[in-house]
Parts: C-alpha cells; sequence; structure tokens
C-alpha cells in the first residue's frame, strides 16, 4: 500500500475512484489503524471477561471514533451519558409492563418519539445522547421482553460493553494524539482566518459590484452555522478553563454580520445609483485596505497580522469617523445658506449615509480581528462567554418524534405477528435506524447509506462465517482474519462524499454480523436467522421514512420562505424580539438549509430561494433599525406616524402585495423634505439611518414581493 504523495508532489493516482483504498494519505491510514486495534483490543478484553455478547464493545469503538480527538470525546461523553439514562429506562418499563406487549410498544413508541422530537432542539452529539436514550431504552426492553427477570443484567451487561468500547478507543487515541492543544488552536487560527479572508473577498467583490460578490458571501454566510458548531470540539481539546472557543463562535457571528453589512451596503449602492460624487474616494480607499487585508490574511495567518490589520483598520475608522463628521457639517452649512432640498444637498445626505454604512462595516471587520486576537492570546483573566442558541423548530421536531414511533410500532407488531424468533432483532434495528436519523432534515439520504453499509457488513460477514473463521480456533486467528475488513472500513470512513456513512454503518455492524464468542461460533443457521433480521430492520426503518410524512425539498423550502415571512411580519410588530446578530444567525442557518435542499446543479428556483432568503435577512435587519430609530423618539410626529405605518404594512401584508413597497416610498417622501429643516444634530443621525433603511427597503420589498406571497408556491418570474 502506497501513502499519497507530500505537497507539490504529482499525484498519479488522483483520478482513481479507489484512491482512498488505494494511496491513502498517512492520517487516513493512522486513523484506520489506531481504530482497528482500539476495537480488537476491546473485542479481546470482552473475551477474556468471558461477555455474553462481546461483539458490542468493538462496535462501540468503531461509533465512538470520529475525525478528531475533541470528536470522539464529546461523542463517547454523550454516548455514555445517554446509554446510562436509556439502560434506566428500559428496566423501568420492562418491571412497570412485563409480559404486556399490547401495552408496552405503544408506550415505548411515545417515549422514544419524544426523546427523538426533543433531540432536534439540540445541538452536535447532544442531540445524539437523547436519541441513544431512545433506542438503548428499545434494545435493552426487547432484549429482556422473553426474560424480564434477568432485565437488571442486560442492562449492566449492556452497559458494561460500551463502557469497554470507549475506553478503548479513548485509551488508543490518547497515544497517538499529542499536543491536542496546539494543534486545535492552530486548527480555530486556521478556519478563523480562512473564513475571514473569504470574507474579505466576498465583500470586496460586493463593493465592486461584481456578480461573485454574492455568490461568494451567501455560500460563507450558509457555511458559517457548521463552522461554529466545529468549535465546540477544539474547545474540548484545549481543556476546560480556555475560552478560545467561546471567541471563535463570536468571530464567526462577527464575520456574518461583516457579510450582512457589505450585502446591505451593495443594496443601497444599487438603490442609489449613480453614487455621489464625494463618496468615491472614500469607496477606492476601503476597497484598497479590504483588498490588502484579505492578501495579509491568506500569506501570514498569525496573531501579528491580525494586531497589525487591526492597527491599519483604526486609522481608517477614525478617518471615517472624521468625514462623517465632516459631511454632517457640511450638510448644516448647507441648510443655512440655501434652506430647502437641492440636488447638493440629497447628494451629500446621501454620502453620508453611504459612509455610515462604511464606518458600520469597518467595525464589525474590526470586532472580528479583535475575537481573533483574544481566540490565540487566551490570557488567564478572560471570562468571555458567547453561546448560539439556534431556533427550536417544533413542526421539525413534532414530524421527527412521529416518524420515530411509528417505525417503533411497526417493528413490535411485525414481532407479534409473525412470532419470529429473531422478531426482536428486527424490531431492535428498525428502531436503531428510525431513532438514529429521525433528527435529520433528510432521513431518507442519510438512512440509505446506512442501508447500503449493512449490506456490505452482510457480504464480508457472509465469507468470513461460512468460508474463513470455521478454520479459526484462536483469538490471534479470529483477529487476523477481521483486520483487513475492518482496515478498509476505517479507510472508508476517511473518505470524502457519501461512501463515509456508508463505511460508519459497515464498521458497525460487521462485529455483530460476525458474532465471535469464547466458547461457540456463529454458525450458518444462526447467520441466515440474524443476519437477514438486521438488514431486513433497517429497510424497514428506511421504508417508514419514505412513508410516514416523507421528506420533500419543495415542501422543506416552502416551509422555511413562511417562516422567514413570518418572522419579518413579528420583527415589524415587534412580537419577535432579537438583536441584529441573533437575526443574522437565524437567517445564516436557513440559507444553510435551502443550500442543502438545492440540486447537485443549481437551477433557476433554488437562486430564486437564495435570493429571497437574502433579502429577508436584509429587511430584518432595516425594520431593526427602524424600531431602534422609533425608541430614539427624536424624529418629529409625522414622520414617526410614517415609519410607523410602513412597519404595520409589512405586519399585516397578505399574498402579493406592493404594500410595503408603498409605504417604503410614501415614507422616504415624507422623511427627504424633514431632514433639511433639522437642526438637531442626534436627530439628524436617526434620519440619515432611517432613510437608508428606506431605500433599500422599497427596493427589496419590490423585488421579492412574488419570494413574500405565501399563500400559494413559488415561481420565480
Amino acid at each position: 500500500m502506497r501513502l499519497a504523495p507530500k505537497a507539490g508532489e504529482p499525484d498519479p493516482f488522483s483520478k482513481i475512484p479507489l484512491r482512498w483504498l488505494l494511496a491513502p494519505k498517512a492520517t487516513d491510514l493512522g486513523f484506520a489503524l489506531r481504530t482497528t486495534c482500539a476495537a480488537f483490543l476491546a473485542l479481546t478484553l470482552a473475551l477474556w471477561m468471558e461477555m455474553d455478547s462481546p461483539q458490542w464493545a468493538p462496535m462501540t469503538t468503531w461509533i465512538v471514533a470520529q475525525n478528531s480527538r475533541g470528536q470522539s470525546l464529546s461523542k463517547a461523553k454523550w454516548r455514555l451519558i445517554g446509554t446510562c439514562l436509556g439502560a434506566c429506562a428500559g428496566v423501568a418499563l420492562l418491571c412497570a409492563l412485563p409480559q404486556e406487549p399490547w401495552v408496552l410498544f405503544p408506550i415505548l413508541a411515545i417515549w422514544t418519539g419524544g426523546c427523538c422530537a426533543f433531540a432536534t432542539f439540540l445541538r452536535n452529539f447532544r442531540s445524539y445522547a437523547l436519541v441513544l436514550v431512545a433506542f438503548t431504552t428499545t434494545i435493552i426492553v426487547l432484549s429482556g421482553a422473553n426474560q424480564p427477570d434477568n432485565i437488571f443484567m442486560i442492562a449492566l451487561s449492556r452497559a458494561t460493553y460500551i463502557t469497554l468500547g470507549i475506553v478503548c478507543e479513548s485509551f488508543l487515541a490518547a497515544l497517538f494524539a499529542p499536543k491536542l492543544e496546539t494543534v486545535a488552536r492552530a486548527q480555530i487560527r486556521a478556519h478563523l482566518f480562512g473564513a475571514l479572508h473569504a470574507a474579505c473577498l466576498g465583500v470586496g467583490d460586493l463593493l465592486r459590484g461584481q456578480a461573485d460578490g454574492l455568490l461568494r458571501s451567501r455560500a460563507l454566510l450558509s457555511s458559517i452555522p457548521s463552522m461554529a458548531d466545529q468549535t465546540e470540539f477544539s474547545e474540548i481539546e484545549m481543556g476546560p478553563y480556555s475560552h478560545a472557543g467561546d471567541h471563535a463562535r463570536a468571530g464567526l457571528a462577527a464575520i456574518s454580520a461583516f457579510l450582512a453589512r457589505g450585502i446591505a451596503l451593495n443594496i443601497h449602492m444599487q438603490a442609489t445609483s449613480p453614487l455621489p460624487e464625494g463618496f468615491a474616494p472614500q469607496l477606492n480607499s476601503i476597497l484598497d485596505l479590504i483588498a490588502k487585508l484579505a492578501e495579509q490574511f491568506a500569506n501570514a495567518p498569525s496573531i501579528t497580522t491580525a494586531q497589525q490589520a487591526r492597527s491599519m483598520l483604526r486609522s481608517h475608522m477614525t478617518l471615517s469617523k472624521q468625514q462623517g463628521m465632516d459631511m454632517l457639517a457640511q450638510f448644516q452649512i448647507l441648510q443655512k445658506r440655501a434652506p430647502g432640498p437641492s440636488p447638493a444637498s440629497h447628494a451629500l445626505l446621501e454620502s453620508r449615509i453611504l459612509q455610515a454604512a462604511i464606518a458600520k462595516l469597518l467595525v464589525e471587520l474590526d470586532r472580528v480581528l479583535a475575537h481573533i486576537i483574544a481566540a490565540q492570546a487566551d490570557t488567564p483573566k478572560d471570562h468571555f462567554r458567547f453561546d448560539r442558541h439556534p431556533e427550536k423548530d417544533v413542526t421539525l421536531a413534532f414530524n421527527n418524534g412521529l416518524r420515530a414511533a411509528a417505525a417503533l410500532c411497526m417493528g413490535g407488531l411485525l414481532w407479534e405477528v409473525t412470532a419470529w424468533p429473531e422478531g426482536s432483532t428486527l424490531a431492535m434495528f428498525v428502531a436503531v435506524t428510525s431513532t438514529r436519523f429521525s433528527s435529520f432534515e433528510n432521513p431518507v439520504v442519510a438512512a440509505s447509506g446506512f442501508l447500503r453499509g449493512a449490506v456490505w457488513a452482510a457480504v464480508v460477514s457472509f465469507f468470513l462465517v461460512f468460508w474463513i473463521l470455521p478454520d479459526q480456533a484462536s483469538i490471534e486467528t479470529l483477529l487476523a482474519s477481521l483486520f483487513i475488513p475492518m482496515l478498509v472500513g476505517g479507510l472508508a470512513l476517511r473518505a470524502p462524499g457519501a461512501l463515509a456513512a456508508t463505511a460508519a454503518a459497515y464498521n458497525n455492524f460487521l462485529p455483530f454480523m460476525v458474532g465471535p464468542a469464547n466458547h461457540h461460533r456463529l454458525d450458518e443457521l444462526n447467520w441466515l436467522n440474524t443476519t437477514p433480521a438486521v438488514v431486513l430492520g433497517i429497510g424497514l426503518g428506511v421504508l417508514v421514512f419514505q412513508l410516514v410524512l416523507p421528506f420533500s425539498p419543495a415542501n422543506e423550502r416552502w416551509r422555511l420562505r413562511r417562516k422567514m415571512v413570518g418572522d419579518l411580519q413579528h420583527l415589524a410588530s415587534g412580537t419577535l424580539s432579537l438583536s441584529s446578530a441573533e437575526w443574522i444567525a437565524r437567517s445564516g442557518e436557513r440559507l444553510a438549509q435551502i443550500i442543502r435542499h438545492m440540486d447537485a446543479a443549481p437551477n433557476k428556483l433554488t437562486e430564486a430561494y437564495l435570493s429571497g432568503a437574502i433579502g429577508c435577512m436584509m429587511t430584518g435587519i432595516l425594520i431593526l433599525r427602524l424600531h431602534n430609530v422609533l425608541f430614539h423618539n427624536l424624529l418629529p410626529e409625522p414622520q414617526r406616524a410614517a415609519l410607523q405605518s410602513l412597519l404595520h404594512s409589512i405586519h399585516t401584508m397578505q399574498g402579493y402585495t406592493l404594500a410595503p413597497a408603498q409605504a417604503a416610498r410614501q415614507a422616504l417622501a415624507n422623511l427627504l423634505p424633514a431632514t433639511v429643516h433639522m437642526t438637531n444634530l442626534s436627530a439628524q443621525i436617526d434620519f440619515g439611518r432611517a432613510i437608508g433603511a428606506l431605500e433599500v427597503m422599497q427596493a427589496e420589498f419590490a423585488a421579492n414581493a412574488v419570494f413574500m406571497d405565501t399563500t400559494r408556491r413559488f415561481k420565480p418570474i
């Protein structure tokens, strides 16, 4: 087996489909060898301890093994917690309802559905822990259904298998994963600088009016939620007293805000085209700054670079503030010389609004750099905390819980009706499949890879059980026979694309289907009973996902659109209270959902959905700005009434309507003449903020009127 070439060398295997097997990376080969050895250690100890089902120990080792040490530790922790809680629930449930299948299965289904529903509200492996509670309860109940007197020992045995597998994987991983903190900090730095570099390129293209800028910016916006989730694992590797993960998440949130400001400025520049002449020098200066920073972030991502960039940025921020004050002073002088609206006063007002937008852009960029520096410095007295509170999707949770409950009822019914000796195994794996993938947005796609992996495990185990293992007489020859199949599975687990999901199921089920034991081997008859039950159970789980509330990308997009427009209406009425950062984070997660549900090749419909989602994000930010202006209570009553009328029209819009765009146009016509007569400096600033918001909202509500009509399916014009 030949390792992949070093960086800079030509790769002769780059176009070979089995490159992951023929020329694996050194890290992938190391992962496969390490995890195979950990699985063998777990299996050996389970056999030495005379456990009744030793195959569960190596299965757990493969389940816990992840791409990074932080992921493995997190999954191991939450798997252990979920297993212990599920074991307690299983014992309690079977003790309460022994020999009562027609009562037991509905109650078990309700319990499982509830766990899966609440798992939808959690992220990362915390969600996995609730799923573990569900299917551990099911496995213990089904395993002890025919022998309720031994239910406590069955639960204790399962907890022992899980603990043994986790300990073996953690031990081997700790031996071969030195300098975790250094690697994790470097990984956070690389992610932050990479995201910031891409954000600078995107914003630079936006301000130049290039189409690639919007494509680049929305793609980055949609990827930031998953990047923020991944920081949790690097945080685990750095230890409990580091706040680098908090600063990293805050930095990513600031990058989202930076992108949103850039998109808003781009829309405003288009709405006010042609741009005022006095604005061009500032725009060119900012473009030069962003291009220079992007180059530095790409070539030398370090604390020193961030500190130097922040120093450059502060000088531009000071100059920007000075320019804003100069424009405001010029506007007031013009008011005294020539009272009333004029082309000169309008050009000066637009320049001031655009300049204020650039100042906010620079403030967000400075906030990003501050968090990047803090994430790398990690001073002992740093007590910064940043937590994300993702939206709780009640509809998705209900659907997930109902699918899991229906699948469990189906599995239990088949067992009772057929009285198949392996019916409990079938029902068990129906439950495993339905609970494991119930919290996925598209469970059919995810569970299909699971089914493919189980089929591959069945094929390999057939050759092992029927031809190879009958000639083996010791643990050493057993491990030698399993080495190549498991090593190949470990390499496939690190392969890109859908193969990793198939490999995960293959690694998990191969030990179960081979069924190693101390005093006997799995004979052909038992294999022909057990293995088809496993594959059929997983297949039935996939079938339930296709029959019970089946996932439809079109329906999901429509549901997301209704939620986005509904949230805009609640923002306008004040019943939804969010900060700009929270709104941007929520919008980014919805963009990510839309992109996940897109076809392989983007089409007109999905592009229109993405444009509409960006429009909703922008108008939401501007609605919050108008609420802030109204809160200051500095505008005269007629202008306040115009803004309140606009917010009311947004709150009450229904079907296809241009009422919000017309209300924004009327409010703009009301505010523009009044601003030239306003002498109060603070009120002048609020006038500028409101006028800038109205100019963008007028364009966005007109452009997205079809998207915001939630009474019918979206058909882009």
